[in-house]
């Protein structure tokens, strides 16, 4: 009798590895849903945002950018504070096609070649969801990860570490509800 190169605890590792992976994919797309779906709502309620560190360090994990032939660039975690900041910044904005105000960059990718660039907006007004290539600061696909990048960065500073205390998007999305819906 030939033996198994792989043993049955290997095994059941290997499907937990896979399981867990395909948690974590679920997870990461469910909270880039709850980003986009939420602009306007973070938008509106700014200020309550930046003032409660927990709400402030919420980690957004889920802000993807990649260039064809290269695929997915890693992209830092943003905290929420954060991101409100890098929206305030021309280049992650774009006129909504639908109501005309501030729409806001959620991801992107593009082609290194070309240099041609795909900006994934939602408007902070309407809540319409978008592909651009126009920004307000035009710049090219690799150019455009890069400023993300150094952008996300930057606009984390003072908010506190990673390891500091913060609620999951989900968390923080119902807490304003309530807070809106208490308040009408």
């Amino acid at each position: 009798m030939e033996k198994s190169t792989i043993s049955d605890d290997q095994q059941a590792l290997h499907m937990e590895e896979r399981a867990i992976a395909d948690i974590y994919r679920a997870r990461k797309e469910r909270r880039r849903r709850i980003l986009r779906e939420n602009v306007p709502l973070f938008i509106r309620n700014r200020e309550r945002i930046l003032a409660d560190d927990k709400m402030a360090r919420c980690h957004i994990d889920c802000i993807r950018f990649g260039l064809a032939y290269s695929g997915e660039w890693n992209v830092p975690v943003a905290f929420l504070g954060g991101l409100l900041r890098l929206w305030e910044k021309p280049m992650f904005q774009a006129e909504c096609p639908k109501c005309h105000e501030t729409a806001y960059c959620t991801g992107g990718g593009g082609s290194p070649l070309s240099g041609a660039k795909s900006v994934a907006m939602t408007c902070g007004s309407c809540g319409h969801r978008f592909t651009t290539s126009a920004t307000k600061a035009d710049k090219n696909a690799i150019a455009f990860g890069r400023s993300l990048i150094a952008a996300i960065n930057s606009s984390n500073a003072g908010l506190g570490s990673m390891d500091d205390e913060s609620l999951p998007i989900e968390d923080v999305v119902h807490l304003l509800e309530l807070e809106e819906s208490n308040a009408k």
